[in-house]
């Protein structure tokens, strides 16, 4: 540990007293856990993170702690609820998070892209003039001062990775065709455009029943519907996404040098009653 106002570590084996100002770090086998207060909150930090104690104040009822992770990884764990004066922030290079009686875990990587979990409550994020509340079994991340990106099923880093950057993949088809794209997952949603089979290596979720794909279109996303996918191994799992879900974010796509015709569309999805407002989300490998 590094008390504030030192430049010297100094080496715990045991345990020791800390305090604001101080930081706390361990190397590639070290581990140590930060305990405020007896039933209050604690975070386990696992090998290479680095960890500092920005504000502390209060007693066990009602509490001010404010905390930054700088790197490696974390597991926060509250003990019960916070009264309304109470206050538990961790900060990131890429996130800001408020919790209230919860467990998640953090993750900050050496380009400084945060990103979180959730396995217990509920913890807001937010990054940039964006915030997001995080449900347990969800996650987020963000790149240092860097976007918001979607909330995402995930309880493993490698899951939220998946659903957000997408997995690597092939189409099973040998015949010499052309696959319609439109802009959500089903038959009902008008047509933006074809492509290639070959030209679609990397997929960016799937419907819960299976057969339709979400994949990296014209500047933002689109669907295809084919039953014969190879996902490389190794992937966590595409992101899934409800049945009929869409239609994708219109304004993506409209400042491309050759647009679709976004007005047609409009008129489309109107008419077939698909609704218009979509929630702007993050483009591919955000």
């Amino acid at each position: 540990m590094q008390r504030v106002n030192t430049v010297n570590w100094i080496g715990v084996k045991v345990e020791a007293i800390v305090g604001v100002g101080d930081t706390i770090r361990t190397n590639a086998t070290g581990r140590a856990r930060i305990t405020f207060f007896k039933n209050g909150a604690e975070t386990d930090l696992l090998p290479n993170t680095e960890y500092q104690i920005n504000r502390f104040s209060g007693d066990e009822q009602s509490f001010q702690i404010s905390v930054a992770v700088l790197a490696g990884q974390t597991a926060q764990r509250l003990a019960r609820l916070l009264d309304a004066n109470s206050n538990y922030s961790v900060t990131t290079p890429g996130l800001v998070l408020a919790a209230r009686g919860t467990q998640f875990n953090i993750r900050v990587e050496g380009s400084g892209r945060s990103a979180m979990l959730v396995s217990n409550g509920i913890v807001a994020a937010s990054a940039q003039d964006a915030e997001a509340p995080v449900n347990p079994g969800f996650g987020v991340r963000a790149d240092a001062s860097g976007a918001l990106s979607d909330v995402v099923p995930a309880t493993t880093f490698d899951q939220l990775d998946a659903a957000l950057d997408g997995c690597p993949g092939t189409l099973d088809i040998k015949e010499d065709i052309s696959l319609i794209v439109r802009l959500g997952a089903g038959a009902q949603y008008p047509r933006i455009g074809v492509i290639d089979p070959r030209d679609v290596t990397l997929f960016m979720g799937i419907n819960q029943s299976g057969g339709w794909y979400r994949i990296p279109f014209r500047g933002g996303f689109g669907w295809i519907a084919r039953p014969q996918v190879s996902i490389t191994r190794g992937c966590a799992g595409l992101r899934p996404f409800d049945d009929g879900y869409g239609p994708e974010n219109l304004a993506l796509y409209e400042s491309l040098g050759n647009p679709i015709q976004t007005e047609d569309i409009r008129q489309q999805l109107q008419a077939a009653g698909l609704g218009l407002e979509v929630t702007p989300e993050a483009a591919p490998g955000s």
